[in-house]
């Protein structure tokens, strides 16, 4: 069972914090945690609570019938009593956490929302009293874990890596001069869903001409013009897994800058990935591209981080970046994303994902990597 072998991995993390009980908000966590797909959303409806003996989940109406649908094998006891989190933990913690001789060390994200915080702290002074308990930090609770990917996890976001493949070959024969950024947004999300996807893994980016040097650029109506890069990032989500990548093309005919530019961005992209396993560090290879790009002419353009890892998450552990020194681990799903950013001029980044194995990088990417001339 797959929530089953999850939660046995953190109940092992918090024997070795010495932790009594982990208290999880983020909806992310959560969803990892149980296994249930296709039933959370963006809001931060729910908590979760493991310790030794107990799983609890406190949500509300809204969610709770395909909760319990979901959870088939009654590992998780599953509330929508209509009262607050910090109320009902506190009462799950007095019934069922007995510890006369120490406080109960209740592990906590080290980011919880403060209002919550407050909330709980009053409650648990009220039903356990204010020496009882202690609040500690973990802020890594979960982290690492949901870094290893299962092959259920692997599976699904191959799958949404599909639709994405899909998507973008559909937008190679649908872009034209005339159409504009938001326009070609609006285009892959219909593509997306069209093709299965549950959703967006994160809101597309479309930018075209001078706007493509801004890596995170924000679609806007400017109208694509002969000779723009334009680049596209965006992905599938597919049973609560995302999918990542992106890929830059050229309305028109390349120039020989425009040439030197992607074919550079290529070259670091592929010396990454013919290193990339199991026991190098992000650090490591963000210095290779680096040095890839900077030897060929442009140095200081590429001003982000090489990659992350993507999961329920489209953002997650691990980093391919400057301070990422812990080495890789098979089982991590990771994207390779080099860019070049010309201010004034465009930008190209290209972008792929996959798996991280012993023997090397597995790409789950599909779509060309050739410059294509529009």
């Amino acid at each position: 069972m797959v929530g089953d072998r999850r939660i046995v991995a953190l109940r092992s993390k918090l024997v070795k914090e010495q932790v009594d009980a982990y208290l999880c908000t983020h909806t992310s966590d959560i969803r990892w945690l149980t296994g249930f797909d296709r039933v959370f959303d963006s809001e931060q409806a729910h908590i979760a609570l493991v310790a030794e003996g107990f799983a609890f989940l406190h949500s509300d109406a809204r969610y709770s019938q395909t909760l319990r649908e979901r959870n088939s094998d009654g590992l998780w006891l599953i509330s929508d009593e209509v009262k607050r989190h910090s109320e009902y933990i506190a009462e799950q913690l007095a019934n069922h956490v007995v510890q006369p001789q120490k406080p109960i060390r209740i592990g906590i994200e080290s980011d919880i929302r403060l209002d919550l915080y407050r909330a709980l702290e009053k409650a648990f002074d009220e039903k356990l009293g204010s020496d009882a308990y202690e609040l500690v930090e973990l802020s890594d609770a979960t982290t690492n874990l949901r870094a290893v990917k299962d092959e259920r996890e692997i599976s699904a976001i191959r799958i949404a890596q599909e639709f994405t493949d899909a998507a973008f070959e559909h937008m190679v024969d649908w872009l034209q001069v005339g159409r504009s950024e938001k326009e070609a947004a609006l285009e892959l999300e219909y593509q997306l869903r069209s093709l299965g996807a549950d959703g967006l893994a994160f809101p597309s980016i479309v930018a075209s001409g001078p706007n493509s040097a801004v890596p995170h650029a924000v679609p806007t109506d400017r109208r694509f013009e002969s000779g723009d890069f334009v680049l596209m990032d965006f992905g599938a989500c597919y049973l609560d897994y995302c999918a990542d990548m992106t890929r830059t093309v050229v309305l028109g005919k390349a120039s020989a800058r425009q040439r030197k530019i992607y074919s550079t961005v290529l070259e670091a992209q592929e010396a990454v990935k013919a290193r990339l396993q199991a026991g190098r560090s992000g650090e490591e290879l963000y210095r290779l591209a680096v040095q890839v790009i900077d030897e060929a002419g442009f140095p200081g353009a590429f001003i982000h981080s090489l990659g992350h890892g993507v999961g329920i998450d489209v953002h997650e552990a691990p980093a391919l970046a400057l301070k990422a020194t812990q080495p890789l681990i098979a089982g991590n799903v990771v994207t390779v994303e080099p860019g070049i950013y010309l201010p004034g001029e465009g930008g190209v980044r290209i972008e792929d994902f996959g798996l991280v194995t012993d023997e090397g990088f597995v790409n789950f990417t599909k779509s060309s990597h050739e410059l294509l001339e529009l």
